[in-house]
């Protein structure tokens, strides 16, 4: 009875794990909780009796409740297969990274006879200390890459949505490792904080004493790691930015009227505009004649969604440049976004060559795949514009399109522009940055409009829910990077990935050689 008890315990940790990880991520946003969001499930892995069934579920029901929280609003936005698809991949990530832990991840055992010193700052070197640092900082080494790992091997079946690292694109600075290393080196800072923190906590609890230095380096060490890679992104943030500079407008009326459109667009049109994005019209068919009147089709370029229904679904796009006019039919997608293998198989890119830049567009659930925007990228592609509906299930759904389409297009350099409803429409940089805080996008409760500067310094203002007719437009300069500058991931993709893989399967080995030795009474040289 004892032991179903600690085991039900280790599972309501797990629990309690998933559901902080969750709250972390739109429409919760309560980022801080990624530092102590894995502690939970990791206290029942490592310390609690340990059992390779237990682990598989405590792995699952951790997996699979952040699956199905963080995507809860595919299931109101009635789109439960993905749902299922997400919950089941999660908590398949989960059980087997619980059971590598179980396995693979050790910590230092406390010895039980130690004697309680007085609790004030000690210095000097301590053997036993230091030895305990170090394995903490490697078991918290093995248990990061392993979730980084697992998580991009998810990510090769189905996009790769709701990174557990996607929560540090709100701080710009350590946002800038993604350009090394993609998302899956701030999965890695993410878990390894979290284990450090469960170390440091036990060590107080368990050796309660005097504290050397050695007996801090885990944490000191970590937290320098952490600070100095900040300082590293900071410090690249303040970097001029290389490339050719272009004038965009993006117009996003809370209408789908063509007259209020060109209405917008004339007031912008006296700016050197180089592109004006609308977020979605209704064009007529003598529509097309008058957009000259704003400078479209002689100087400036148009990327518009464009409707026939009334509702304003998106249906298409048009772009119209000087000497040229596209229109592409958007054709519902027949599969589930998240199923296994699909996605990018099937859609093909809409790149067009405008005032000596590779544009892409992206419409609905196109630009929420990786694996499409990097397919664009390594076709020269040198900026993104998204066009998308508010996806369904509330306001979660879009925001975390978001988060995740500038955290892909940060780790390959590529600024983004984003036309959502009037209430969530951004312009950002190839570094990631723009003025959310300040209003580049509103909240759907009503956020605050205002200005704020990106990389570039340029201006750019903001909209908000009920927009006035200022407000209705963004308009900033972005910095375009040269087709042939890609970033070190862009240049190497996933490589830190995969070399936690090969540090999970050495270390695996390892330990499958030091029970054999147990076992056997051999050594090995």
């Amino acid at each position: 009875m004892k032991l179903f008890l600690v085991q039900l315990l280790a599972i309501l940790l797990s629990l309690a794990g998933g559901v902080l990880i969750s709250l972390a991520f739109p429409p919760w946003n309560q980022y801080w909780l990624i530092w102590i969001g894995f502690t939970p499930v990791l206290a029942g892995l490592l310390l609690f009796p340990r059992h390779w069934v237990g682990s598989l579920i405590q792995g699952a029901v951790f997996g699979g409740t952040f699956g199905g929280l963080v995507f809860s609003w595919l299931w109101a936005g009635g789109r439960q297969n993905d749902w299922l698809f997400n919950v089941a991949s999660l908590g398949l990530v989960g059980a087997i990274w619980g059971l590598f832990v179980r396995l693979s991840v050790r910590l230092p055992e406390v010895k039980s006879d130690r004697k309680v010193a007085p609790i004030l700052p000690g210095y000097g070197f301590n053997s036993e200390a230091w030895t305990k640092s170090i394995a903490h900082l490697q078991a918290a080494c093995l248990t990061a890459a392993a979730w980084t790992m697992l998580e991009w091997a998810r990510g090769t079946l189905v996009p790769e949505w709701n990174a557990v690292g996607l929560v540090l694109q709100s701080n710009l600075p350590l946002l800038q490792i993604a350009t090394v290393t993609g998302v899956s080196g701030l999965s890695f800072v993410v878990v390894f904080a979290n284990l450090i923190a469960l170390t440091t906590v036990r060590r107080i609890v368990l050796e309660p004493g005097r504290m050397t230095w050695t007996s801090r380096f885990d944490v000191t060490a970590t937290l320098g790691v952490i600070f100095l890679a900040g300082l590293a992104g900071f410090w690249w943030l303040q970097q001029a930015p290389h490339g050719d500079r272009k004038s965009v407008a993006l117009i996003c009326p809370e209408t789908v009227d063509f007259e209020r459109f060109l209405e917008l667009t004339k007031q912008e049109s006296g700016k050197a505009v180089d592109l004006f994005v609308w977020r979605c019209a209704r064009f007529a068919p003598g529509d097309y004649s008058r957009l000259g009147d704003a400078m479209i089709g002689k100087t400036a370029g148009l990327v518009s969604g464009t409707t026939s229904a009334e509702n304003g679904t998106l249906s298409g796009t048009t772009i119209i440049i000087p000497g040229a006019v596209r229109n592409l039919l958007l054709i519902p997608g027949k599969h589930d976004f998240f199923s296994p293998w699909a996605g990018a198989i099937s859609r093909t890119l809409n790149s067009f060559a405008f005032a000596d830049t590779n544009w892409v567009t992206f419409i609905n659930w196109d630009a929420g795949d990786p694996r499409l925007i990097r397919a664009a990228v390594n076709k020269q592609a040198q900026a993104i514009i998204a066009v998308v509906d508010p996806f369904p299930g509330g306001r979660g759904s879009t925001e975390q399109l978001f988060a995740n389409l500038r955290l892909w297009s940060a780790s390959l350099g590529r600024p983004v522009i984003f036309a959502s409803a009037a209430n969530f429409s951004a312009i950002v940089a190839g570094s990631g940055k723009n003025g959310s805080a300040s209003g580049v996008y509103g909240s759907a409760d009503g956020g605050d409009g205002g200005s704020a500067s990106g990389r570039d310094g340029s201006a750019i203002r903001g909209s908000v829910a009920h927009a006035t007719e200022l407000e209705s437009v963004l308009t900033g300069v972005i910095d375009v990077p040269s087709p042939f500058d890609p970033t070190l991931y862009g240049r190497y993709g996933d490589w830190f990935a995969v070399a936690c893989g090969g540090l999970c399967f050495a270390a695996a080995l390892v330990e499958r050689l030091r029970r054999y030795r147990e076992k056997h009474g051999r050594s090995f040289s």
